[in-house]
């Protein structure tokens, strides 16, 4: 898959599927794309921006912010950019928060399933309820909208009595899907619990007739990733708005 294809798929995965409770959109000025998030997270309502820079200067996207006026707690997403840019953004009030690596896979030659665990889906209200009772992170992850969204799948794996790993994929279209939320418990990691999950969400994936996954990892996650046969698409690098001293 080419990059730009790609990075259609993971503004839409992030953008999420529209709904009563998810009011999200894509803005797109002078060409450069700004991800509104009207959405609920935790229960809570939540409204942030995220810019997605590829081939805007550092000059250009603060110019376009400037009449824009994002969410205070906005983030910029730099998409295989020069380190040069990096000093603009922090002389304007940003500073870097996180390195993240957009993934691909084909949905072919996938491992064999790890039956040493057992992979749940939640299905019912009493399901969604009982996850989100017993999240590892200790958050209410799947609202009843989501749940009984077509194009959303929630799985997970439970041992001695609790949730120790689960994870979303939403279906973009009839040959993509995209993967999000991936946690596993503190306690439980290093065990292959991970892994036999992704595992689980690449065979339902093929199942469905998708042909391939996107995802964005984390540096402490892209081994994991890499171990499954996804490949690296782009380098992003995030830059956060430096919160204002009340002093």
């Amino acid at each position: 898959m080419q990059i730009n294809q790609v990075l259609e798929i993971f503004m839409y995965g992030e953008i999420g599927i529209p709904s009563t409770e998810n009011r999200s959109q894509r803005h797109v000025i002078d060409g450069l794309s700004i991800l509104h998030v009207d959405d609920v997270w935790n229960q809570e309502p939540h409204v942030a921006d995220e810019v997605i820079v590829q081939n805007h200067s550092p000059a250009a996207v603060l110019a376009i912010l400037t009449s824009y006026q994002p969410t205070a707690d906005h983030r910029i997403t730099l998409v295989d950019r020069p380190a040069s840019d990096h000093a603009a953004y922090h002389a304007a009030g940003y500073r870097h928060s996180s390195n993240e690596v957009l993934l691909v896979r084909r949905l072919s030659d996938l491992p064999p399933p790890d039956q040493r665990y057992s992979v749940g889906q939640a299905k019912t209200i009493a399901e969604m309820q009982w996850l989100n009772s017993n999240d590892p992170a200790n958050r209410a992850w799947i609202s009843e909208t989501r749940l009984h969204e077509s194009g959303l799948r929630h799985s997970f794996i439970r041992l001695d009595q609790r949730v120790v790993a689960r994870v979303r994929a939403c279906r973009i279209d009839a040959e993509h899907s995209y993967v999000m939320n991936l946690y596993t418990a503190s306690e439980y990691r290093r065990r292959g619990i991970a892994r036999a999950l992704m595992i689980h969400v690449l065979h339902e994936a093929a199942a469905h007739g998708e042909q391939w996954s996107v995802l964005v990892a984390s540096e402490a996650g892209l081994p994991l990733y890499q171990s499954l046969g996804y490949q690296q698409r782009a380098s992003l690098v995030v830059f956060e708005r430096v919160a204002e001293s009340n002093s």
